[in-house]
């Protein structure tokens, strides 16, 4: 049985990644699988150690970027959970090519907390391709602006004003994650999103896959030692 191709696509809240997944995988005359962060957040990691739950110091956390600021920009922080949860997504994808199956799946990679490092070295050995999607940061907060919440969490109805405190714990921590995520300048392909409609997104990826394996994974496991990675 062959290995079967991997797509990382990378990008915040609001890049579109989602959506060109979603076009990738119900286009694709090939058969593949699709997943994503956002699925793996709400339907299979605890929602009490996510960072919206009551024990997400256990998890993972949204905690103020300056402790003398409480109210100000928030980031993420990873706990023993987290970590080993992130590493189990990434056993998950490198399962399906070892199991011949071609896997799209979405992700929020960063290096602090270490998720890009596990991931790189969770591909080693396996055809992967990292594309990342980055819009100007204006649209992205236009886009995260004019999107209705649903006011549910993993599937549990929110009131008003535990929705409204998870939109704005979520808009301070959105300065962060466009700074984290795109301090990695290594992709296989990036995406000005505000300038590539979706269908020629899925387009792009599929002509770079038509170009041969990628090299992120192997740059970046080159830039971050594997003892760097606390699951890995």
């Amino acid at each position: 049985m062959g290995q079967g191709t991997i797509v990382v696509v990378n990008g915040t809240s609001g890049s579109g990644k989602t959506t060109a997944c979603e076009l990738f995988a119900r286009s694709a005359d090939d058969f593949w699988l699709l997943f994503g962060i956002d699925q793996f957040i709400a339907g299979s990691f605890p929602r009490q150690f996510g960072h919206h739950g009551a024990r997400a110091s256990e998890g993972f956390e949204a905690v103020p970027l300056d402790p003398a600021d409480p109210a100000g920009p928030m980031r993420w922080r990873f706990h023993d959970h987290a970590l080993r949860a992130f590493a189990t997504f990434h056993e998950w994808a490198a399962s399906a090519s070892r199991s011949g199956c071609n896997l799209i799946f979405d992700h929020i990679l960063t290096a602090d907390p270490p998720v890009i490092q596990d991931l790189a070295w969770r591909m080693e050995g396996l055809p992967a391709l990292l594309v990342t999607l980055k819009p100007p940061f204006e649209v992205l907060e236009r886009r995260v602006a004019e999107r209705t919440m649903d006011r549910k969490l993993g599937g549990t109805p929110l009131d008003e004003e535990t929705a409204q405190r998870i939109r704005d714990r979520l808009s301070r921590l959105r300065p962060w994650f466009y700074e984290e995520v795109y301090a990695n300048d290594i992709a296989d392909l990036v995406i000005d999103t505000a300038a590539v409609p979706p269908e020629d997104v899925v387009r792009l990826i599929g002509e770079r896959l038509a170009a041969g394996p990628g090299h992120a994974f192997a740059r970046l496991r080159a830039k971050y030692p594997r003892a760097d990675c606390p699951a890995a």
